[in-house]
């Protein structure tokens, strides 16, 4: 398994020639399934074989679409768990919303609405994915512009409950957490406080982009430029609530020359250094 304090870069079609080309010296790469399943020979498939293979990996997914009504994609979670049972330092994970119907998938995640009646039917698929896949998976807190009137929990309420009685874990998306407090005029660190501590098992940093709209400025997560400096402090703060545990820099869009993408990864190396002290593999 991954070191807890390790940290890593998204390989992305933008950086994988520069990735490939130079071999920084990173903990690890997070690389889509989709993207293994997808390519079918080429450049960037042959670079992805081989950068998957040169590093320590975490998988994850983005088009699972596990909260939506259509039967889960076996044939995808088959490849997933031969890709763990491939790279055993692995963990998977994906998010906690929908995305496709009638196996059309969007490019959004669209979040669920919070009942006890979702609540049961995704501890159910969820319990599902993992007896297929034979692991436990990590499933990631989204960016969200929109709240259902008819929901009945709060989104960290409901993550609770679905890591309690699924046994999931979460992969926390710090910038997430910031960009809907933001929007939705909260207190970044009182949300993050109601999650469960033994509950994360992994963080996700990057950068949101504000934008003006018709009702007025908000956050989107686009991606495509550095961490703002309030995400690096609820991170740090993460830290100490919930431990350390492998984290990724994602910057997809607007994407850097790899030195500039490496310094975002070396502030995480820094943020971890004060738990790296008699850690174990």
């Amino acid at each position: 398994m991954l070191a807890r304090a390790s940290s890593g870069l998204n390989l992305c079609h933008e950086n994988a020639a520069e990735v490939f080309e130079q071999r920084p010296e990173l903990d690890f790469i997070q690389v889509h399934p989709e993207h293994i399943i997808q390519e079918k020979g080429g450049v960037y498939s042959s670079q992805l074989n081989e950068l998957r293979h040169h590093y320590n990996i975490t998988l994850h997914g983005f088009g699972l679409s596990i909260g939506s009504t259509a039967p889960l994609d076996k044939d995808y979670l088959l490849v997933v768990r031969q890709l763990l049972r491939e790279h055993p330092e692995a963990v998977f994970s994906d998010h906690v919303s929908w995305s496709s119907v009638s196996h059309h998938h969007f490019h959004d995640l669209i979040p669920l609405i919070q009942t006890e009646e979702t609540l049961d039917y995704m501890v159910e698929r969820v319990s599902e994915a993992q007896d297929i896949i034979g692991a436990q998976i990590l499933l990631e807190n989204i960016s969200s512009y929109m709240r259902f009137k008819q929901s009945e929990l709060s989104e960290i309420e409901f993550i609770n409950e679905l890591t309690r009685r699924s046994g999931c874990f979460v992969l926390l998306d710090v910038n997430n957490i910031w960009a809907n407090a933001m929007n939705f005029q909260e207190d970044p660190l009182q949300v993050l406080s109601q999650l469960r501590p033994d509950s994360v098992r992994g963080y996700h940093l990057a950068g949101c982009t504000l934008e003006t709209k018709s009702a007025g400025d908000v956050y989107i997560d686009y991606h495509g430029e550095a961490v703002h400096e309030p995400v690096w402090e609820l991170y740090r703060q993460s830290l100490e609530m919930f431990g350390a545990w492998p984290t990724l820099l994602e910057w997809e869009n607007n994407v850097p020359p790899l030195s500039r993408t490496l310094e975002e990864v070396e502030k995480i190396s820094q943020c971890l250094l004060p738990y790296t002290q008699g850690e174990t593999q």
